[in-house]
């Protein structure tokens, strides 16, 4: 009650401040929809600029070549009319005829081998560049074909290729070596161009009204603003300053609906917070490589009151069993994570000879620091004593390689890609991200993920996620949904295209027959 009630007071601080500088009225009447983003204004670039940012712009600005259909597990095109393997190495891919990017110029086969080209170029360096390194590269067939190359058998080719925009040649490859500028002022096929960036006002998208591979949206107009301040966002949104922004607590939520002209809707999409401890023993602390103290510690923990009361949603998000979702490829079923049970956990602590305890650093970042510090209470109520460690991302990622992680409570999101090896990959791929020590684990990763029986993979991604729980390396604690707090001007609905792998990514994507997330209210 007491947070609710400094959130309260500082929003209607906030809310005199923007009303005495004057803030232009948002809404439905201009046929303008003015969003909040916490983090800064970015080029829409997600290969030079991987964040929810440039991912919520990106996707209304460019195409891939294909997306996946969760209601009907199955990938349909998109830049794509169709495709096959020619090999274990080769896929081939044949280009919708009749395309065009937004300056009119001809989108076909050059374009695509040119995005997968410039990729795996190893003179072009950019964030994240590991991801697309299972390319050797792609050639053109043809205008409307394109085989695109292995390295080696991938089974996650197609889930890959979901997230990969394709970039027009003539324009990127003027660039050069700035091509980190490219999302400046970017052209691509989507259903929105980009008619301003600036780093300072925010963007500014149009409606392309010569979209072709999609519902054309309902919203001419789309401004992505700065705004870093939760309690800022709030007053603006008091105001009518903005349309749209996400809540990132139940406070905040709460806060704003007692307002009857603002709602808020929940959108689940591939997020969820995550607790795993150090059982290779990298870091100081040795106890975890007991798997009886593993166990206590998950079972310490009570998830469904972290959810209840923690998770923006609450009561109303699904219960996450293992850290895949089901619509993902090959996310096997019937899991059962370790139950709460505090008694069971102490008596697993005595029975490893630590009766009375032990220090341990709960390190945690962003957004799971809530949860974060939760988890340290249930585990102070067994008898260990543990602490909060909270850490930028990049202070994070130091102390993770640097083997200084004793227990980490984070979050993840799959990369907004629907294939369970790409769990897989993340956790048990790289050494210096690995904290269970389990060889097997690093083995099945990379047959799972190079196996194209279908039948034999999810044999092994079954028996990879089944140890990882077994094992107690690692828990699943609760999903985290995007909270949209919006104007009933606003329309929020992902029931067109079933379960959202990535919200941000949903906001403004259309495809086939699947429009945009968000429209206007009747």
């Amino acid at each position: 009650m007491l947070r609710l009630k400094q959130y309260l007071f500082l929003m209607a601080s906030s809310v005199m401040v923007i009303l005495w500088a004057g803030t232009a009225v948002a809404g439905k009447a201009d046929n303008t929809l003015r969003i909040a983003m916490s983090g800064p204004i970015v080029p829409l670039d997600i290969y030079t600029n991987p964040s929810d940012e440039a991912a919520l712009g990106g996707s209304a600005v460019f195409n891939t070549l294909v997306a996946y259909n969760t209601k009907r597990s199955a990938y349909v095109g998109v830049i794509a009319e169709s495709w096959k393997s020619i090999d274990p190495l080769t896929l081939e891919v044949k280009i919708k005829p009749g395309l065009t990017f937004q300056d009119g110029s001809p989108l076909n086969a050059e374009d695509v081998a040119y995005t997968v080209n410039f990729l795996v170029n190893p003179d072009t360096k950019f964030v994240r560049k590991a991801r697309f390194l299972v390319f050797s590269g792609a050639e053109k067939v043809d205008d409307l074909t394109v085989r695109i190359k292995l390295r080696e058998p991938y089974a996650m080719l197609m889930a890959r290729l979901t997230g990969m925009p394709i970039f027009p040649s003539d324009l990127h490859s003027k660039l050069g070596e700035n091509f980190a500028d490219w999302g400046r002022a970017p052209v691509g096929s989507g259903p929105y161009k980009v008619v301003q960036f600036d780093q300072a006002k925010g963007i500014i998208l149009e409606r392309w009204e010569g979209y072709k591979l999609g519902p054309i949206p309902e919203v001419k107009r789309v401004i992505l603003r700065s705004i870093p301040d939760a309690q800022s966002q709030m007053a603006e949104m008091m105001v009518k300053g903005i349309d749209l922004m996400i809540a990132d607590t139940p406070e905040i939520v709460t806060a704003l609906t007692a307002n009857p002209d603002i709602a808020a809707t929940d959108v689940e999409d591939l997020t969820y917070h995550f607790a795993y401890v150090d059982a290779a023993g990298r870091s100081e602390l040795k106890v975890f490589k007991d798997k009886r103290v593993r166990q206590a510690v998950f079972h310490a923990i009570d998830r469904s009151a972290i959810k209840k009361k923690l998770i923006t949603g609450g009561s109303a998000v699904k219960d996450l069993d293992r850290i895949c979702f089901p619509f993902q490829v090959d996310c096997p079923d019937d899991a059962k994570p370790l139950s709460y049970d505090p008694q069971k956990a102490k008596a697993l602590l005595a029975e490893a000879g630590y009766a009375n305890g032990f220090d341990l650093q709960v390190s945690t970042w962003g957004l799971s620091r809530p949860v974060a510090e939760a988890i340290v209470g249930y585990l102070r109520a067994v008898g260990i004593r543990a602490k909060v460690d909270i850490l930028t991302l990049a202070a994070y990622r130091k102390k993770q390689a640097d083997g200084n992680l004793q227990m980490l409570v984070a979050y993840y999101t799959h990369g907004g890609l629907p294939d369970a090896g790409v769990g897989l990959e993340y956790y048990y791929s790289a050494p210096s991200q690995d904290y269970s020590g389990d060889a097997r684990l690093f083995e099945l990763t990379t047959l799972a993920n190079r196996e194209m029986d279908g039948a034999k993979r999810l044999q092994l991604m079954r028996e990879a996620y089944d140890r990882m729980q077994n094992e107690a390396f690692i828990a699943p604690i609760a999903k985290s949904p995007s909270v949209i707090v919006h104007s009933k001007d606003v329309v929020v609905n992902s029931a067109t295209r079933g379960d959202v792998q990535y919200a941000q990514w949903s906001f403004l994507e259309s495809y086939g027959t699947t429009p945009p997330i968000l429209g206007w209210a009747k």
